[in-house]
């Protein structure tokens, strides 16, 4: 047993995480090719990051709609840079993600060991007595590499210290949850704005690098990299922990653990929802080619794990008799 606002906790503490680990990698490997990239190519590296963040980049109210090609060029690297580490007023930001993690876990702080708490901390207060202007000058790209580390360091301190009880689980659907939902939404972004360039196979090479996987796919596939190959990868491998079946298998796995299924009882709302999303993945049922053929979108897989997160808050967090209370 354990308390909803543990659980809730726990499981948004690992939601955000997930998000400062995965922008702090997309934000490395842009400021990567800053020095020495075209500022074509620049500036579509900044469109397929902010698209899929779902973010806009500041300024862009004033010189243009979502789709203006301008956002990007009126504004510099260091801004953009700045707005998606250390703004604590943008809800995508790297600060306010680790904050509301940090909040999140000083909340159920008698429910996680010192290690945990040491670990979340340190990143925590490291980052906030850094700003950009500090390291900009020298090498930014190390600011982001640190964070990553961080983050899969604070994971391993998890694994090693935490039993596998119903809070583990929690931390872990909501780490699964929100790495599914922002890969499908990178690979969405991805797909919408390569274009067919003779730069088209790096693009691929830079999504696997975003969702850390080139070296996975250079050992499985070697060194042909094309648009099928690495979206199939990325998708359907069941043995790649970015892929989008591999975090479908852990959210199950985690679900029958907090929730086992009994026979002769209705499955939960979230039971069904994973249910969809694990029949499109093992059954190869989604559209990734330019000529249609499967039953869901990129698109559609974003929004069922948007309704998973729902529905695993009205059933595991806000109680039916709450919501009739309210009403």
């Amino acid at each position: 047993m354990i308390l909803a606002r543990v659980a809730d906790s726990l499981y948004w503490m690992n939601r955000y995480l997930e998000r400062v680990e995965h922008t702090a990698r997309l934000l490395g490997l842009q400021l990567e090719h800053l020095p020495s990239s075209p500022v074509q190519e620049i500036a579509n590296g900044w469109r397929r990051l902010f698209s899929s963040l779902d973010a806009r980049p500041p300024g862009a109210d004033i010189y243009g709609g979502p789709e203006d090609e301008d956002d990007f060029f009126f504004a510099d690297g260091y801004t953009l840079t700045d707005y998606l580490t250390f703004d604590t007023t943008n809800p995508t930001s790297i600060v306010f993600c680790l904050t509301a993690a940090r909040e999140n876990a000083r909340q159920v702080r008698d429910a996680i060991s010192n290690g945990i708490w040491s670990s979340l901390n340190r990143a925590y207060l490291r980052l906030r007595d850094t700003s950009l202007v500090d390291i900009w000058s020298r090498e930014p790209v190390m600011l982001y590499r640190d964070i990553v580390e961080t983050v899969q360091l604070f994971d391993g301190v998890c694994a090693s210290s935490m039993r596998r009880d119903a809070g583990w689980h929690f931390m872990r659907i909501g780490r699964f949850i929100e790495r599914a939902q922002l890969v499908g939404s990178l690979l969405e972004a991805h797909c919408a704005n390569v274009k067919d360039t003779a730069e088209e196979d790096s693009d691929w090479a830079g999504l696997l690098r975003a969702c850390n996987a080139f070296e996975a796919y250079c050992q499985l596939h070697g060194a042909q990299i094309g648009r099928d190959k690495v979206l199939g990868f990325l998708v359907y491998d069941a043995e790649l922990s970015y892929s989008l079946r591999f975090a479908v298998n852990r959210l199950r796995t985690s679900l029958e653990t907090i929730d086992p299924p009994v026979r002769g009882r209705l499955p939960a709302e979230p039971y069904e929802i994973v249910g969809r999303l694990d029949s499109a993945l093992s059954h190869h049922m989604v559209n990734l080619t330019d000529g249609g053929g499967g039953w869901y979108d990129l698109a559609d897989l974003v929004i069922l794990c948007r309704n998973f997160h729902e529905a695993l808050e009205r059933t595991y967090v806000y109680y039916p008799t709450e919501a009739q209370a309210a009403s």
